[in-house]
This record gives structure tokens, sequence and C-alpha cells, in this order.
């Protein structure tokens, strides 16, 4: 990530991040898991896997996460000023510098079991593995996991409203 932000001169801001993201396999966690194939960013390969949680970066010219808070700490301001002398304070023409930038970086941190893996792709097949993995979990065996992350980039024009690359972001 570190490589496609510093090719495409952008920072990246988390906007959101579920609770078991990055967080180590545990027997609990893994139980009250839904075992899948595939999805939308992970190809079928015969592994089985379970999805810990997911990860969504946005560009840092984007969507203003904090717009409540300074909304509300402006407010807290004028209440606490409501006499009649101005204190002095900064006067901003822009509020803001985001952008609405749609950029975003999507990562999936999936633990696969690698043991179970089935050669062929059937319904059949893939229900008896996700039930065989179930009562593993559930007799408290010992199950060989691999932790995997997927991330997905966007294209270079996703970003709107400001400059990525080219003489735009140099003369910045």
């Amino acid at each position: 990530m570190k490589t496609y932000a510093s090719s495409t001169s952008s920072a990246w801001r988390t906007q959101v991040k579920e609770k078991f993201y990055g967080c180590d396999p545990e027997l609990e966690t893994l139980k009250s898991k839904k075992i899948q194939w595939q999805s939308d960013m992970i190809q079928f390969d015969g592994t089985p896997w379970i999805l810990m949680g997911r990860k969504v970066l946005s560009c840092h010219q984007g969507p203003d996460l904090d717009k409540a808070a300074k909304i509300k700490r402006k407010k807290e301001r004028e209440a606490k000023n409501d006499h009649d002398c101005h204190s002095k304070h900064r006067h901003l023409a822009q509020d803001t510098k985001k952008m609405d930038c749609t950029a975003k970086i999507q990562v999936r941190h999936a633990v696969k079991f690698t043991q179970f893996k089935i050669l062929e792709d059937t319904e059949f097949k893939r229900r008896k593995a996700a039930r065989t993995i179930k009562e593993t979990l559930l007799k408290g065996g010992i199950v060989e996991t691999q932790s995997v992350y997927y991330i997905r980039f966007p294209d270079e024009n996703c970003h709107k409203n400001h400059p990525v690359i080219g003489p735009d972001l140099i003369s910045r």
C-alpha cells in the first residue's frame, strides 16, 4: 500500500475497520463465523475460508469524516461566547480541505483452512467440508489456518477534484 500511495502521491485515512480485522484467529471467533468459498474480491481456489473483517481506507481528500465533531465544536464555541463582546478568531474562507474524492482502498482479512481444500467444486463437497470444519471447531480440535489479506486498489481515474499525477501535482 505504501508503494501505491507514493506512486500516486496520495495519502489514505481509515474510514471503516471491523472488530476482528487484523486479529489472530481464535477458536471462539472462528466458531461464530460463516464458512465461505468465494466472494466479489476472493476467487474460488478450493480452500474454504472465514472472513475475519474488512478495512476501508478513503483518500485524504475524500469525505469529511469529522464533520459532525466540527459542527459540535463550533456550536459549543458559539454558546460559550454568548455575550456582546467579540473574541478574536480566524476567519476561514474554506472550512475544510476535503474535495469529496471517491477513491477507496478495500482490504479483506480472511482465514483459510488449508487442510480442507476440495478438488471438485460441487455443492455436496462444499457442504461436507464445511460440516467437517464446524464439527472440528466445536470439538476443540486443531485446525491448520492461514491468514490472508486481499487488497483492491482504486484506478487513478477514481480520484476526483484533485490532481494525482502530472504537472498539476508538481505545482502544488
